[in-house]
């Protein structure tokens, strides 16, 4: 994993050697690792998987495959904080301290949006979350306007800080795009192509999981499948595609392919899968 990353960022090798972009690759790195961490801590407390080693493996091969992603600074901060707030939105199932857990994931969600401006599409898994869960609390619906709200203040102050004069304050808003060009690059094709199949072949079983679960084990299970179609959603609209978009959707993947190699019969095809997932960065890499 560690070595896949730096290979992506071997560019450094050959530029003239700086402090700040040596730095930025190492803070980088390790968030690259944290995510990982996290993903896996998340995945096991919240029995999102079992207590395997499928995940860590799972999120290495599929990020390596998206070597756009990995030298996507934006990409993998916002992928940071999107993870962190997917953290809170999936422990809503407890129904503790859920004015703090709804406040700290929205403030995480648009703290990514800073990063990549269509993260802040994940808002609307809290209110997905909310609606699987079955928590009917009208007053939670109006906790991530407050947290737009102080938000907005705060990010308005530090504009207004920066340049001094209100009049030269100015906010853009990004438009959304469906120009797939960036997708013929054949590296980036074929790790989209193997995502989709994957997921297309996987999430069967996912959904067949969800039926066999008890009742109280299947909104868990509508939350994810949710917070999948939010991140479809951001692919989608997001206005300079290049294919690093698809790392939101990897720990997701991550989940619901980990599933599938936890509880499918066919030992012969499970081996095959795993195999050609742990050689797929191998493969990009080696695509001209």
């Amino acid at each position: 994993m560690t070595l896949g990353f730096f290979y992506s960022h071997r560019d450094i090798i050959t530029e003239p050697f700086t402090w700040l972009s040596t730095l930025t690759t190492l803070g980088m790195w390790i968030l690259y690792v944290l995510t990982m961490f996290i993903l896996s801590f998340v995945s096991q407390k919240n029995d999102l998987t079992k207590r395997s080693s499928y995940g860590v493996l799972l999120f290495a091969a599929f990020s390596l495959a998206l070597p756009v992603a990995l030298k996507d600074h934006a990409i993998l901060i916002a992928g940071f904080f999107i993870l962190i707030a997917l953290r809170r939105i999936i422990s809503f199932k407890s129904e503790l301290h859920m004015e703090r857990k709804i406040f700290d994931a929205a403030l995480w969600i648009l703290l990514a949006s800073l990063a990549f401006y269509f993260s802040w599409l994940y808002v609307i898994a809290i209110y997905l979350a909310l609606l699987f869960y079955r928590i009917t609390v009208v007053r939670y619906l109006f906790i991530p306007l407050l947290a737009l709200l102080s938000f907005s203040v705060i990010y308005y102050a530090v504009l207004l800080f920066q340049v001094g004069d209100p009049s030269e304050v100015s906010l853009s808003f990004q438009s959304i795009s469906l120009d797939f060009t960036a997708y013929n690059n054949l590296q980036v094709l074929a790790a989209i192509a193997f995502f989709i199949g994957t997921l297309l072949w996987t999430i069967w079983k996912y959904l067949g999981e969800q039926r066999r679960a008890s009742t109280g084990s299947k909104s868990r299970y509508s939350v994810i499948l949710g917070i999948l179609a939010v991140g479809l959603v951001v692919i989608l609209f997001t206005t300079t595609k290049t294919g690093a978009e698809w790392y939101f959707i990897i720990p997701v993947m991550t989940i619901i392919v980990s599933n599938y190699l936890e509880n499918t019969e066919s030992l012969l095809f499970k081996e095959s899968l795993l195999w050609f997932i742990i050689l797929l960065p191998i493969i990009i890499h080696l695509l001209p």
